[in-house]
């Protein structure tokens, strides 16, 4: 008979990618996740994983039970948890780890996500910050807008944001009628604010407008976006942002957008591990999010 406790051990086993980091995670000895793995394969009949130094990789057998039972076990402990706090007591949601941008999540996702009956564990941070995390298992899932290739990680298509110049409502400049010459020169002139000193997506509009790389270096450094659109209301300078974002302060006639028909598009992945693209929390969560 199966012990629940050895799907316990091989779920670590599998999300750590090693018995002893498992083992310090669940505080137990080693010899004991090593029993309780061997114990199910016995039980199973086949292999789980494949013993590499230092790294258990996960065979196909592996992979389909993970798949399966991860579910099933989110429902006990969640059940479990009910009876023990009684039945007056409101049952604790599965618990999902997601890391994203702060802008795009406070500003686009939060609404599609707010009704699921889920409890989220948001961390924020750039996108190589949130793929190392992904990569180490200490998130979930991850919104990025970087496709970096990374064993075991698949990603989908959530959308894409579509970025214009923003500056202050007060600006005095009739964008419609500049040239495209005209419009490099006078971007040349202006104070410039960015949420990284390399401009990552002011890069992209002046190589995709102008051919070329900016000369621009930015007056403010401020590494957030909702930040970026604060100083721009406060006419500290302007910048390049998402459309997602600035619609309220446009509403408001705080600012304002330059050289409309010029635009830029960046696509917004959801990311997970391989083996939970089948877990019914992601696919939900990629479901609300995709556009």
């Amino acid at each position: 008979m199966i012990d629940f406790e050895w799907y316990r051990s091989f779920i670590s086993i599998y999300k750590y990618g090693s018995v002893s980091a498992a083992a310090k995670a669940r505080i137990l000895t080693q010899p004991a996740m090593s029993q309780h793995l061997a114990a199910l394969e016995a039980e199973i009949g086949d292999s789980l994983f494949v013993r590499a130094p230092r790294k258990m990789i996960p065979t196909e057998k592996g992979k389909e039970l993970y798949t399966k039972i991860v579910p099933l076990i989110e429902k006990l402990e969640s059940t479990s948890m009910e009876l023990r706090n009684g039945a007056n007591q409101p049952t604790l949601a599965p618990l999902l780890r997601l890391g994203s941008p702060a802008d795009y999540f406070t500003k686009a996702a939060i609404g599609r996500l707010k009704d699921m009956e889920i409890r989220l564990s948001v961390q924020f941070g750039m996108a190589h910050e949130l793929q190392e995390k992904l990569h180490a298992g200490e998130v979930d899932l991850i919104i990025t807008t970087q496709k970096t290739p990374i064993a075991g990680v698949e990603y989908k298509k959530i959308e894409d944001e579509v970025f214009v110049v923003v500056a202050e409502a007060d600006v005095d400049l009739d964008s419609n009628a500049v040239g495209l010459d005209d419009v490099e020169g006078w971007l040349n002139e202006q104070t410039w604010l960015s949420y990284g000193t390399e401009l990552p997506i002011v890069r992209r509009y002046w190589r995709e407008h102008f051919n070329k790389r900016p000369e621009i270096q930015p007056s403010h450094v401020i590494p957030d976006l909702r930040a970026v659109l604060e100083a721009i209301e406060n006419k500290m300078g302007i910048s390049v942002l998402p459309t997602y974002l600035i619609m309220d302060s446009i509403e408001a006639g705080k600012t304002k957008i330059l050289f409309p028909q010029l635009t830029v598009e960046n696509t917004i992945y959801l990311a997970y591990k391989t083996e939970n693209r089948d877990h019914p929390h992601v696919r939900e969560i990629l479901r609300r999010l995709k556009r």
